[in-house]
């Protein structure tokens, strides 16, 4: 398990949630919908491979609005 302290940049996480946000935003409506209304999972697993997972969770929630708005040209 990954300790927090040692990725706190957490740099793979981010590109990869970067790079389904440009996905996202290319998708019709509904299907729009249906990916971000999952994407909580996909940020689960991410953080749990972290022993503070909460944190790291807390961090990728709140960079994943950020990327979407980003994406969206917000």
């Amino acid at each position: 398990m990954k300790n927090l302290r040692d990725h706190i940049d957490l740099t793979a996480e981010k590109a990869q949630i970067d790079a389904d946000m440009q996905y996202a935003v290319t998708l019709d409506f509904g299907p729009y919908l249906g990916y971000l209304a999952h994407y909580g999972a996909k940020i689960r697993r991410m953080a749990s491979a972290y022993q503070q997972h909460e944190i790291a969770e807390r961090i990728l929630i709140a960079y994943a609005d950020e990327a979407l708005d980003r994406a969206k040209g917000d």
